[in-house]
């Protein structure tokens, strides 16, 4: 128990240092751009996040030249503690303005916020379950930091997304374990309540509930769930809220600096996420408009938005170019008809089209128009119908907007910008995950009506009735999920982090039975056991998406099981990890000729090992003498962590 004590101690002063550095690099931009900041509060939101975007662009670029040794990264991590304290030390201008005064009923919301986030705070400090991270979030910077630098990971597409949170997860992983992963990813989300509450009082004069938009972002079921995993959603919420903080102060102090902030932190949005790429060309849209608005000529109003667009393709580009580079797409794996990619094909491109299309709960003009309700209350977890839980907060409390006739411009903007990238999310992906950072400006705006409507006290007890029945309503999946969860144990030192994996992974046993058993130099295919590879520890491979690709491509090019296996070990592969139900039960995406040669291949072929379940390990047996099996050359050294993860591709999994 003391020693799982000491190990939580040393990750939140970890998680503090992390902070603390990101915070001071932050700073040295401000003063480089020249930001005058309103309060300390400002100053430190604004900090953070251009620390954050340059802590994660620091450890890229050591990447990119193969630099990702043990001591070069201890270097780094110096430097940039040098430079962190440069940056405190360093005196920068303020123009110290008055912030609107909270309601002395806003204080009501703080027991529970604070209680929600001691909850969520307990979750952090366990090891990793998410799918996601298991799959690619952690997986990917784990095979950076075994091969020593950035490349493109056959088989992982998700290795080609941009990944500048996972950056700093590739440092958690070097100091650490994915425990301080976890804890940075749920540090953001202090960050970004830090960024709600600044909006709420520095951009909206009158807000008066800055509490309860806090509490109403964080008690989102989707939003609270995932802020204790190692994903890259609340880096991409941050990056947006301070984009659209920035153009807010632009627009209201005439300084170029803004807009250059403005432009880092909607490329910094982008450098984590292709969702986030409209966010640049709005802000194209934001700056002109205002600037026609006050009749600024037109070669200054293109001159400005020229500036953004330079700060925001700088911030934005280095992964799209990485990407260019390496896999000649700079969007891969998507737009593949357009620019092709490396390790992938037009037939796995269709196929995830497919599967992007079918999240959702239909895409015909009557599905558009019950999207909302949908959303409110119809979305599940772990299903194709949203992936998440979003509750009905939005769905009741925004109708109240349509009571007031005149709303100040800072809510407009948030609600136009949410309903520019809302349309986009609804003829994409359609996860509720893709949309957390609407909810941040959505939860400023439930803050905005209750201020609107405190003085007529029938309708602002109606509100507050609405709000607090959706916190009840988001309460309750919050709960289930803590109790499924149940992390005091492991938490506490009670419960061992195997014991953990192995109650809430069910495939875990068979990963921890390959790292315990198989030799070193052994290399798995993975077929349907959802290609958690951060849990695995020798070489592994499985295709992304679409688990059968490979093997369904030497089945279909065999005439014999030998064939089949000779194809195999030609591959390098000398074991097989699959799940039965869905490579020969009825879910197989098989034909039953191929089901017929995988089952004798596996007959002729191949020595069981372990079965637990549907889950079941098999050996290639040695090549018959004479034949010819020489495998290609491996990506990583024996030992070393697994070579790739990716999803499953009849069961559903979320992507990003």
């Amino acid at each position: 128990m003391l020693s799982t004590l000491a190990h939580h101690g040393i990750t939140l002063l970890l998680v503090a240092g992390w902070g603390g550095i990101a915070a001071g690099t932050g700073r040295l931009w401000l003063g480089i751009v020249g930001i005058r900041c309103a309060s300390q509060g400002e100053e430190l939101f604004l900090s953070l996040g251009m620390g954050l975007a340059s802590v994660g662009y620091a450890v890229f670029f050591l990447g990119l030249v193969q630099g990702l040794s043990p001591p070069l990264l201890s270097l780094l991590v110096i430097l940039l503690a040098l430079l962190a304290l440069a940056g405190f030390t360093r005196k920068l201008p303020c123009d110290p303005r008055q912030p609107a005064a909270r309601s002395g009923w806003d204080r009501a919301a703080v027991v529970p916020l604070c209680i929600l986030l001691l909850i969520g705070l307990v979750q952090t400090l366990t090891p990793e379950i998410g799918k996601d991270a298991l799959i690619y979030h952690l997986a990917v910077p784990k095979l950076y930091l075994a091969n020593r630098g950035v490349y493109l990971i056959p088989g992982n597409v998700f290795s080609g997304y941009p990944l500048l949170a996972e950056m700093h997860y590739l440092l958690a992983l070097f100091l650490q374990d994915d425990i301080l992963a976890r804890s940075m990813h749920y540090a953001v989300l202090g960050v970004i309540l830090l960024g709600i509450g600044l909006f709420s009082r520095y951009q909206l004069r009158e807000h008066a509930f800055p509490g309860v938009s806090m509490l109403v972002f964080v008690s989102i079921p989707s939003v609270f769930l995932v802020s204790p995993m190692a994903y890259n959603d609340l880096f991409v919420t941050l990056f947006t809220l301070a984009a659209l903080y920035a153009f807010l102060c632009w627009s209201e102090r005439e300084r170029a600096g803004w807009v250059v902030l403005c432009g880092a932190f909607s490329g910094a949005a982008a450098a984590c996420k292709y969702t986030a790429l409209l966010i640049t060309p709005l802000g194209c849209l934001g700056i002109l408009w205002l600037m026609a608005r006050r009749r600024v000529p037109l070669g200054a109003a293109l001159g400005t938005c020229a500036l953004y667009l330079a700060a925001a393709l700088l911030s934005g580009s280095p992964f799209y170019l990485k990407n260019w580079i390496l896999a000649g797409n700079p969007f891969y794996p998507f737009l593949y008809g357009l620019f092709g990619g490396l390790h992938w094909d037009a037939e796995q491109a269709r196929l995830y089209d497919l599967f992007v299309q079918d999240l959702g709960m239909g895409r015909g003009w009557q599905d558009y128009l019950l999207l909302p309700f949908n959303l409110s209350f119809r979305a599940q977890l772990d299903s194709p119908l949203f992936d998440g839980i979003l509750g009905p907060v939005f769905f009741l409390n925004l109708p109240f907007l349509l009571g007031k006739r005149l709303w100040e411009r800072p809510v407009g903007l948030l609600l136009l910008f949410t309903l520019a990238t809302f349309l986009f999310w609804a003829s994409s992906a359609q996860q509720i995950r893709y949309l957390i950072p609407q909810f941040a400006l959505l939860a400023i705006v439930c803050g905005a009506i209750l201020t609107r409507y405190r003085d007529r006290r029938p309708l602002l007890a109606l509100i507050v009735l609405v709000t607090a029945g959706s916190l009840l309503f988001n309460g309750y999946h919050i709960f289930r999920n803590f109790m499924h969860v149940a992390p005091l144990a492991v938490v506490s030192g009670q419960e061992s982090r195997e014991a953990f994996l192995v109650r809430l992974i069910p495939t875990y046993p068979l990963y921890r039975f390959v790292n315990g058993h198989l030799p070193p130099d052994s290399r798995v295919l993975l077929i349907y056991m959802k290609n958690y590879t951060f849990l695995c520890e020798v070489d592994c491979y499985a295709d992304a998406m679409f688990e059968t690709h490979t093997l369904q491509k030497i089945l279909r090019g065999s005439a014999s099981p030998a064939q089949v296996g000779a194809a195999l070990r030609r591959a390098g592969f000398t074991h097989l990890l699959y799940d039965e139900r869905y490579l020969l039960g009825g879910p197989s995406p098989f034909t039953p000729a191929e089901k017929d040669l995988f089952r004798a291949f596996r007959q002729q072929e191949c020595t069981r090992l372990v079965q637990s379940g549907p889950y079941r390990l098999d050996r290639l047996n040695p090549a018959a003498v004479g034949a010819s099996s020489i495998p290609p050359p491996r990506l990583n050294r024996p030992g070393q962590p697994p070579r790739r993860g990716a999803k499953r591709g009849r069961q559903f999994h979320a992507s990003q």
